[in-house]
């Protein structure tokens, strides 16, 4: 015992190294760990979700029950309850009756529904038909207490996106596989016999095992009455939602069924709660005299990375027709707004041909000092912009990650000479493209604007 005692007092937790013989079964070579392979963090609480969750009852042909659940969504004026369509939609644009939420966790009491609380997608809402699962979801809107509000969920759009095979030169053949075929994930909820007054709500745990950009398939076992619960999972150390779970197996042998996270579905959420900046440029503010903003081409070049590169554009005041569409990625459940992920959507000019096209992200690499289009969202598209969210229409700073530490994207056009510069002056359409673009330590420094 004495040697064992010994042993342990030299034992240092900074220089420890895990054996490879204990490492998690998903880790690969001497790769550092990644949290999102190895779900929820040991200092995260183990039942937090709980409160998350909330039971519904509504009338529908007599007194039905379903689920719901609060999402973290960052900087809206709501607290955000999802749930499946078909809890809120009794028949063709008609909401369901006497809707309630039973014994919510924070309020501590029932909570009545009436309709402009609801908002519900417009497919179903015009046709409630299981034809129509993908679209099976809605939201319950619950006024916002600014001192105290209610955050859920956390969410991450990386987890809604199908993959593009091929679309990337730089992808390899394990980027290609969807992040959640294969993966477990928990179904959560109260069945009708539960009582919020009384039990926690149920979790179950199952693999996923069908994934398209809609939707989810996943052996996760679910009750009838489950419906609008969360399908969620541990990503980056904490309870992520991926799907809203609105039905059974539609055949034997298959999973049961959720509407997906994805793009489409998050955009119509923060629609519903007036969240991002849609149709805006993103100007720097380098120069008194020369209008700055970031420069985009309008078609993704598949094996060129170099026709991708964002460019400094200058001018007096230029052609701008770079405009962006700018939404939250990524929100943990705890996360202020402050902490939230944003992400810069290309948005298409009117008559090009990428107006068609798949949709364009901005990539933030401050590994190579480049700024690029891309059609594969992944992490380096999530960027975070705390100021503009304290005081929005003013001044902020673009912070992108590299690795453990956070960079400011920089402008510059020190490489311009006086020629080009005059030139300028002569034509308010002219401009002149440099790759100034560099990321740099943080600063005060709030250089970026909207226009």
């Amino acid at each position: 015992m004495g040697k064992e005692l010994e042993e342990f007092e030299d034992f240092n937790l900074e220089t420890f190294e895990l054996p490879p013989e204990f490492y998690h079964s998903t880790q690969r070579g001497n790769e550092p760990p990644k949290p999102e392979r190895f779900g929820i963090d040991l200092s995260t609480p183990s039942r937090r979700w709980e409160d998350w969750v909330v039971k519904l009852t509504f009338e529908k042909l007599g007194k039905k029950h379903g689920n719901g659940f609060y999402v973290n969504v960052p900087n809206a004026t709501f607290d955000v309850v999802l749930t499946a369509g078909h809890n809120l939609v009794e028949k063709e644009e008609q909401y369901c009756s006497n809707i309630r939420i039973l014994n919510d966790p924070f309020k501590k009491n029932d909570i009545t529904v009436t309709p402009e609380m609801i908002r519900v997608c417009q497919r179903y809402f015009e046709d409630p038909d299981e034809l129509n699962a993908i679209y099976d979801y809605g939201v319950i809107l619950l006024k916002r207490d600014k001192k105290d509000r209610v955050r859920g969920f956390g969410f991450n759009l990386m987890l809604g996106i199908a993959p593009l095979p091929g679309v990337n030169t730089d992808s390899t053949e394990d980027e290609e596989k969807d992040l959640l075929y294969d993966r477990d994930v928990y179904v959560s909820g109260y069945t009708p016999g539960d009582s919020p007054y009384d039990d926690p709500p149920r979790r179950s745990e199952g693999k996923c095992i069908r994934t398209n950009s809609h939707q989810l398939q996943y052996k996760a076992d679910a009750m009838q009455g489950m419906s609008g619960g969360p399908v969620w999972i541990g990503f980056r150390g904490v309870e992520t939602v991926v799907a809203v779970h609105n039905y059974g197996a539609e055949n034997k042998g298959q999973g049961n069924r959720g509407s997906r996270l994805n793009l489409n579905v998050w955009r119509t959420v923060f629609e519903w709660v007036g969240v991002g900046w849609h149709g805006k440029s993103l100007h720097y503010r380098g120069s008194p005299t020369y209008s700055m903003h970031l420069y985009l081409p309008q078609n993704y070049e598949r094996y060129s990375a170099t026709a991708n590169e964002g460019r400094v554009r200058i001018g007096k005041p230029g052609l701008v027709d770079t405009l962006f569409d700018i939404l939250p990625v990524a929100a943990k459940p705890k996360a202020k707004e402050l902490d939230a992920g944003y992400g810069f959507l290309l948005r298409p000019n009117a008559g090009s041909s990428s107006a068609k096209s798949p949709l364009n992200w901005v990539r933030w690499d401050p590994k190579k000092d480049r700024v690029s289009l891309t059609r594969r969202f992944d992490g380096r598209c999530e960027v975070k912009i705390p100021q503009l969210i304290v005081q929005p229409g003013k001044p902020f700073a673009i912070q992108a990650q590299d690795e453990d530490s956070w960079k400011q994207v920089r402008m510059d056009m020190k490489r311009l000479d006086e020629g080009d510069l005059k030139l300028l002056g002569e034509d308010p359409k002219s401009y002149e493209d440099t790759s100034e673009i560099s990321f740099v330590p943080l600063t005060r420094d709030k250089p970026f604007e909207l226009k």
